[in-house]
């Protein structure tokens, strides 16, 4: 009776992992800049130009922000809110990859795969923390199986061919030119290794879809040109040329860096997923599964070939590996795969076990942080083994206990929160602001503090990170700056608050005084200074966030 219910009641609870710890504190650094920026829109009513900390932010297309700020609008401002348009595209790709894989194979081996997906550590992580390459993933996932439902069913290229290009152009206008630049080299790559869907490739290529892209990008690119001239250039030389050719952006990794972060990011399904893979590279007459691996083998390619490289860049590989591997998990996986599980398990378990004596090392980080880490260590260790034995009906139990230990783990954000964001710093703030007071940023810049307080900073020294378009405008000189900022504050007089990293306070309670006040929250430090003159509004506490002044 476990038996036959467990899929079932698995297929539900991966449905719904995506809406799990909704609401749990914001995590520096994109999850919180993810939700800070459409906030700063939903303040000052722009939904063409983003803004981060009052300044331009363009480095990215703005269909998330917009998202996030129709979720604002519908639920109010709240990491809940925040989140929420980042869970319902997750279910979109969990429910694209059971369709697709209940025609490419059937229907119970489609819902499998989504189940496999939901719990595979990527797409789990990524369906919790806000970052665009989950919104891109979905939407080049919706086009790949539009398409392939194109090669294969060509009759149906009629609605599949525009559809898939719609969906093209919105994970342009999500991540830009990737998301046209991957599908275009998937089709090249089947006209390469699959010649007997040559032919059909005409019925995916349809004039119609470009026509649908200029419809739905050109506006805005247009728009954004208008407004901020230049924008173009620093759009696709900067933010796609040089990124991709270039290290400029100091996120530089050897080529097989992919090849060795992919196992890790589909566990507990790795041995699994290579299976699938070779399968279908191998077999005759299935070329779904074959232009499924292709598209794997692309998306890795495609980013091993980049200067640039984080690990959530390789989300869109992740469906079609557990689409695969869904298939390969049918039969006993390669003997590779058993020891890489079993590996990564052991691994797991050795990491927990010498993290534990360091528990009460870092100061304010609570020890139930540490108890729910290893007990999700465990649970996630023992997803692997189960895996490793290569038993077919095993498979919902290593992907419950995979959901289980994600679910777990998400229950430490809250506890952990002073050291994964600033939500304690930012009630605390909140509490001791006077609306003329000053507020600063040295070496660092907190994105979730703009999002909880909902007022911009007035300087930041020492850093400028993703703004650095807004840094080269002449109308915000005056928000950057150096040391000399700090000896004017002191000059000065008057009220101010500083946030920098914890090992920089010291240095700079030397630069204002020692009657600065200094109070630590996790790595970050908050330092109030008070050089009153005669004749300044007395200090008054005031509670809640209501007190801080807003954008715009």
């Amino acid at each position: 009776m476990i038996r036959e219910l467990l899929p079932a009641a698995l297929l539900a609870a991966a449905l719904s992992s995506p809406f799990w710890g909704l609401g749990h504190p914001l995590v520096e650094v994109d999850d919180a800049r993810y939700a800070a920026v459409p906030r700063e829109m939903l303040a000052s009513g722009a939904w063409l130009t983003p803004t981060l900390n009052g300044m331009e932010y363009v480095e990215k297309p703005p269909l998330w922000y917009w998202l996030a700020k129709g979720s604002y609008l519908l639920f109010g401002v709240s990491e809940g809110a925040a989140r929420l348009p980042l869970a319902l595209l997750s279910v979109c790709g969990l429910m694209i990859t059971a369709w697709l894989g209940s025609w490419v194979f059937e229907r119970g081996l489609g819902a499998k795969a989504a189940a496999m997906l939901a719990s595979s550590a990527l797409y789990f992580f990524l369906s919790h923390y806000i970052t665009l390459d989950l919104a891109l993933t979905v939407f080049l996932w919706g086009c790949c199986a539009l398409l392939l439902r194109c090669l294969a069913k060509p009759e149906q290229a009629y609605w599949a061919s525009p559809l898939a290009w719609f969906l093209a152009a919105l994970a342009f206008l999500t991540k830009g030119l990737v998301a046209l630049l991957l599908p275009l080299m998937w089709l090249a790559a089947i006209a390469c290794f699959i010649p007997s869907w040559r032919p059909r490739l005409r019925a995916a290529l349809n004039p119609c879809g470009l026509l649908i892209i200029a419809a739905v990008i050109v506006p805005w690119l247009w728009s954004m040109e208008d407004r901020h001239p230049g924008f173009l250039r620093f759009f696709f030389r900067e933010q796609h040329v040089e990124r991709y050719l270039t290290a400029k952006y100091n996120r530089s990794s050897p080529w097989y860096f992919f090849l060795l972060v992919l196992p890790a990011a589909v566990l507990p399904w790795a041995g699994a997923g290579i299976a699938g893979v070779a399968q279908a590279l191998r077999r005759q007459g299935r070329e779904p599964e074959k232009a499924l691996a292709l598209w794997a083998l692309t998306v890795t390619a495609f980013f091993s070939l980049s200067q640039s490289k984080l690990i959530s860049y390789i989300l869109p590989a992740i469906p079609a590996l557990c689409l695969l591997a869904a298939k390969g998990d049918e039969k006993p996986v390669f003997p590779g795969g058993n020891f890489l599980s079993l590996l990564l398990a052991g691994l797991l378990l050795a990491g927990g076990a010498l993290a534990w004596p360091w528990r009460h090392s870092l100061d304010g980080l609570p020890s139930i942080v540490f108890q729910i880490g290893a007990a999700s260590a465990a649970l996630y260790a023992s997803a692997l083994i189960i895996q490793s034995l290569g038993k077919p009906r095993h498979w919902p139990w290593s992907a419950a206990l995979a959901l289980a230990a994600g679910g777990l783990a998400l229950s430490a954000a809250r506890p952990a929160q002073a050291w994964l964001g600033a939500r304690p710093l930012a009630l605390a703030l909140a509490q001791r602001m006077q609306p003329a007071d000053q507020l600063l940023f040295y070496g660092t810049y907190l994105h979730s503090l703009g999002f909880y307080l909902g007022r911009p900073a007035d300087r930041i020294i020492y850093w400028s990170g993703e703004l650095h378009y807004a840094e080269r405008n002449p109308r915000h000189a005056r928000r950057f700056g150096d040391d000399d900022e700090i000896r004017q504050l002191r000059r000065e007089g008057g009220r101010a608050f500083l946030v920098c990293r914890a090992f920089e306070a010291s240095y700079l309670q030397g630069l204002l005084g020692h009657g600065t006040r200094v109070e630590l929250f996790g790595p970050w430090a908050l330092l109030e200074f008070s050089g009153d003159k005669p004749g300044r509004r007395p200090f008054h506490r005031q509670p809640g966030l209501a007190s801080v002044p807003s954008y715009g």
